[in-house]
């Protein structure tokens, strides 16, 4: 391993637990929370330090690995195996893992802005590499040469003469080793499992339906809740009766909580049933009159106060001319999981037992926290604190597979709602939204407005360009681009809308992207040149335009037939570059479909290259189905939404072929659930532009 990279292992970082000799077990903790005070000293030699975040390898081959990162489908479950067992040298199928619980050892436990193979690229494989350098270092010692001398691979340690020694004869010694000073990382020209499109473990369970979903958890004696929210976002409980939700024998009690009406019954349906018989009195509050008519006019008003941000480039003042402009606007938006909030809580004899699909524990468990401190100790800080340093083991966070995540379940209110219904009960108690709650409820992607200015040179090239964006949240992420024009003003314009916004798959970059990556194609079209060859024009050398060439190549080997239009986008987003094309078929009396869709990715080191592609295709039927169907509109402070019926998402039939290509690259690895989101739209409003001679300024776009 000619450029094989060393390191020393950290005791504040990793800890080898010499005491599991008797259970015939090597483990490697692993304290994620590097930097909080408490756990380095208790890492620089107390006894009572227990990281819980174990590479653990059993005398009889099997090797489990402790995963923090929650499972909605992105493949955590397989892709941080995947780099401990690339050091450590295990076969594959010895593999199998165990969620973590939440701990204080893995710092603050969240899932999203496709972060955990950034956060375990390098730790897990070095604590891959330190079990890999004690196993090697046992067998020298029994051999009785150097350890220099050895090498593993297969689960099994081999000297320079050619034999051979299987790990399940080296743990217990392995473990009674002290730990090394030096481990060495392998060089990428040495990966075996790291780039193979290994099989997901969490596969089987799913396909024979042995995987558990929060909606799915059972516990002994448990009931059924429902929670009936006010219509009005903001709205008030005055009164209600529940004469005709008590006529079902399987409810068990009707009564209300901070966040509406709770019924719970024997079974989720009875649940359901019951909740439509409740007579409520809701005081609708202040936003009853509120229109999202009325938000986006505000927003075009946007200008009447200062920026939020500022990001200039050059002298953008000084530049001054004929200016091209247009104006974008992108809907509020639901997450819609197909799994709907749920979650189970039991106060067990002292503990506070929580099953939660939830994209963070930490969260989950700061909500519990929370709500059944004293009073006096609720500030944010001291919370933290809490989560962090005195951690308070009565509260126990299971995390379940998620069935979709989106950035929905970063928010804790379903959590909240079941442990104030659970609190009243001796039994568990499980938690499940209606459809119609769930939508009507939902943490949403902000409306957004931008208006764009720019101004061309004598070659038709944009030497100033203008970006302002207001909406609820918004940021620059994703309006700085790697266009080289000399002077840029990219402004933010932040409103607190009147209805719940959150997280949405890809944030900000998906609202910005669009309206840039657009723009650019309106600008080349006045200027007559090619969208492609004007975006290649203006790239830099590097990663970005790589795709984009390497997109078009591939496009050009599949040709357009007469009636298929085609549109680019491209951007770098969350440490990935991705460059996608759309084209757009017109079928005739004015409807058109998305035939094919085309992805380069440049992710750096793939570690799978199935969950690559699985990723990718994901994000362009969220994109795309974002893009063409899905809008929350709200009258009289009401979402006039509900269901699937009127927020559809794409069918099976209604798909197009999706083709993905992976760039080889020796990079650090970048994130894959969200880059691929932001440039589907405006792919797809490019191919609109280049079919009809029409921009596509306001999202959805309807194709029939």
């Amino acid at each position: 391993m000619n450029r094989a990279q060393a390191f020393h292992p950290d005791r504040r970082r990793f800890l080898k637990a010499t005491a599991a000799v008797a259970g015939g077990a090597l483990l490697i903790g692993i304290n994620w929370s590097r930097g909080v005070e408490a756990a380095e000293q208790e890492a620089d030699g107390s006894e009572d330090f227990q990281p819980n975040a174990w590479v653990a390898l059993h005398a009889d081959g099997r090797v489990e690995i402790t995963v923090a990162e929650s499972e909605m489908g992105q493949g955590p479950y397989t892709l941080m195996p995947m780099l401990v067992a690339e050091e450590l040298e295990v076969p594959w199928s010895s593999i199998s893992v165990l969620r973590a619980g939440v701990d204080p050892v893995y710092g603050f436990q969240l899932t999203g802005g496709s972060t955990s193979i950034k956060k375990g690229w390098v730790l897990l494989r070095e604590a891959g590499a330190i079990a890999r350098q004690l196993l090697l270092m046992a067998a020298a010692r029994q051999w009785g040469i150097a350890p220099e001398r050895c090498r593993a691979r297969d689960g099994q340690v081999f000297d320079d003469s050619g034999r051979s020694i299987a790990y399940t004869r080296l743990v217990g010694l392995a473990a009674s080793l002290p730990m090394p000073d030096k481990a060495w990382l392998k060089p990428p020209e040495d990966f075996h499992v790291i780039g193979q499109p290994l099989p997901r473990t969490d596969v089987p369970q799913k396909v024979t339906g042995q995987a558990v979903y929060g909606i799915d958890v059972r516990r002994p004696g448990q009931l059924f809740a429902t929670v009936v929210h006010p219509p009005v976002f903001g709205g008030r409980l005055r009164a209600f009766d529940d004469t005709g939700a008590r006529e079902s024998p399987a409810v068990v009690d009707v009564f209300a909580i901070d966040q509406g009406v709770a019924v719970v019954a024997r079974d989720t349906w009875s649940a359901f049933k019951a909740a439509q018989r409740l007579s409520i009195d809701w005081d609708p509050g202040e936003r009853s009159g509120f229109r999202s008519q009325d938000w986006e006019d505000r927003l075009r008003g946007y200008d009447a106060r200062p920026p939020s941000r500022e990001h200039v480039r050059g002298t953008p003042e000084a530049v001054t001319g004929d200016r091209i402009e247009a104006e974008y606007l992108q809907p509020f938006q639901a997450h819609m999981t197909l799994e709907p909030m749920n979650c189970c809580v039991h106060f067990d004899d002292g503990k506070l037992r929580i099953w939660a699909p939830t994209q963070s524990p930490s969260l989950a468990y700061g909500s519990a926290k929370r709500l059944t401190q004293n009073r006096i100790e609720r500030g944010w800080h001291k919370l933290l604190n809490k989560v962090f340093g005195g951690y308070d083991d009565s509260i126990e966070v299971n995390t379940t597979l998620l069935g979709g995540g989106f950035g929905r379940r970063l928010e804790q209110d379903y959590v909240e709602e079941a442990i104030q219904i659970a609190a009243r009960f001796e039994v568990p108690v499980q938690l499940v939204w209606t459809r119609e709650q769930d939508v009507r409820n939902d943490f949403y992607h902000p409306m957004t407005y931008h208006r764009m200015a720019a101004e061309l040179d004598a070659q038709g090239m944009p030497r100033l360009w203008l970006h302002d964006i207001a909406g609820g949240g918004v940021s620059s992420w994703g309006a700085r681009h790697d266009y080289a024009i000399p002077h840029q003003r990219i402004r933010s314009y932040d409103f607190e809308p009147p209805i719940p916004k959150g997280p949405w798959r890809s944030v900000a970059p998906h609202f910005n992207v669009f309206a840039v990556e657009h723009f650019i194609d309106e600008l080349a079209r006045q200027a007559g040149h090619d969208p492609l060859d004007y975006r290649l024009q203006l790239l830099p050398d590097g990663r970005l335009k790589r795709c984009l060439l390497r997109l078009a190549e591939r496009v050009k080997a599949d040709g357009l037939n007469k009636n298929e239009r085609i549109g680019y986008a491209a951007a770098s987003t969350f440490d990935s570059h991705v460059a996608e094309a759309v084209v757009l078929r017109d079928l005739g009396t004015g409807r058109y479909r998305v035939d094919r869709v085309y992805c380069v990715i440049d992710c750096g080191i793939v570690i799978n290259p199935d969950i690559v592609r699985q990723q990718m295709e994901s994000s362009i039927v969220y994109g795309l189905t974002a893009a063409t169907l899905t809008e929350i509109t709200v009258e009289n402070g009401q979402v006039q939404q509900s269901n699937f019926h009127d927020v559809p998402a794409l069918r099976l039939h209604q798909l197009p072929e999706i083709f993905v290509d992976i760039v080889d690259s020796t990079q650090k690895p970048g994130g894959l659930g969200e880059p691929g989101v932001p440039p589907l739209a405006p792919a797809l409003a490019n191919a609109w532009l280049a079919s009809t001679g029409k921009p596509l300024r306001r999202l959805p776009l309807r194709l029939s």
